[in-house]
């Protein structure tokens, strides 16, 4: 039965793997698609699936990956990806120099460690990188007026790493079926976790990349005049009505305001404490709360094209995540 389960698990961790990749490369909203950005993804995912096939390997064919060279490197090799995927992902600035490559140093080692040495080992350093984005996650909750779902990222990181420590350092000490059983399950577990919260929050990685970018950059508004770069701001969203523009973006948004993207996403966030997406999601709520009060025959439908939601789900998602209700909840509420 565990075994069936497991191998389940692989399954949809290999088909999430791939799907994850594709949308990336050609769906998922993010202001960080450097070459970089795309090879850091693919060769981290890659890593990982072959760590999958390995454990499918063993339940399938009776192989013992623990005891080749090959599955070593893999685990020496995924930790090290990880960091350059979420660096090259998350820091738009970010350059692989020489120094980084001290990071694959531990890759290195791999020939000459015993087994019982070597996977503790790699463990460490996996809880590790773990436990470093945990800690740049939580440096974030500055920069957000809702830190919620950074603190879910904290919590699971910090979690996750405690996990990785424990399966690594059982690994001598319990049968080898009951550790790959943990470790394919725990990679299945976190492909869920990372899946959902893209599904909940699809502007995740927008979001990510727009605070990091202003966490941990100079700031881009030395010589622009705030009051009037915020009243420019204010009278495009309630006199002109821009927000009504379905496929209003951030560059689109800052070349009406005549500043850059990055001086529009670091005004936003430092003066409104949102990102791009959040703001524009708050304005258009905001307008349709009005409209759901002051136009009691409108549909909710056409209301939600009216305030530039470019589908119903995508109104009643962002009204639901910011009222509480639902839109017809809340026109009922106020009659």
């Amino acid at each position: 039965m565990l075994e069936s389960i497991t191998s389940l698990n692989i399954g949809f961790s290999l088909v999430i793997a791939l799907v994850l990749l594709v949308s990336y490369q050609f769906f998922m909203k993010s202001n960080n698609k450097t070459f970089g950005a795309r090879a850091g993804t693919f060769i981290f995912l890659v890593g990982i699936s072959a760590l999958q096939l390995e454990h499918l390997r063993y339940f399938e064919l009776n192989t013992q990956p623990l005891n080749t060279t090959y599955y070593r490197f893999l685990l020496f090799s995924v930790p090290s990806m990880f960091y350059f995927f979420s660096r090259l992902v998350l820091f738009p600035d970010y350059k692989i120099r020489l120094v980084s490559l001290l990071h694959l140093i531990p890759i290195v080692l791999v020939p000459i460690l015993e087994r019982n040495l070597a996977v503790p080992l790699a463990f460490v350093i996996g809880a590790g990188y773990c436990l470093w984005l945990t800690q740049l996650l939580y440096r974030l909750r500055a920069h957000r007026n809702r830190f919620e779902l950074e603190f879910f990222f904290v919590a699971f990181f910090s979690i996750f790493a405690l996990g990785v420590l424990a399966v690594g350092f059982s690994a001598s000490y319990i049968d080898d079926a009951y550790f790959y059983h943990f470790y394919a399950n725990g990679i299945a577990f976190a492909y869920m976790l990372v899946t959902a919260a893209l599904i909940i929050y699809p502007d995740l990685l927008n979001e990510l990349t727009e605070v990091v970018k202003l966490s941990y950059s100079n700031s881009t508004l030395n010589n622009v005049d705030i009051e009037n770069a915020k009243e420019k701001l204010e009278k495009l969203m309630q006199k002109s009505n821009i927000y009504q523009n379905e496929n209003l973006n951030l560059s689109s948004l800052a070349e009406a305001m005549e500043l850059s993207g990055h001086q529009l996403s670091e005004l936003i966030n430092t003066q409104f404490g949102a990102s791009f997406s959040q703001y524009l999601r708050e304005v258009r709520v905001e307008r349709a709360k009005y409209l759901l009060k002051s136009e009691p025959k409108s549909s909710i439908l056409s209301i939600s094209m009216e305030t530039g939601f470019k589908s119903q789900s995508n109104f009643y998602a962002a009204f639901k995540e910011l009222t509480g209700q639902s839109p017809g909840s809340y026109r009922k509420s106020i009659e």
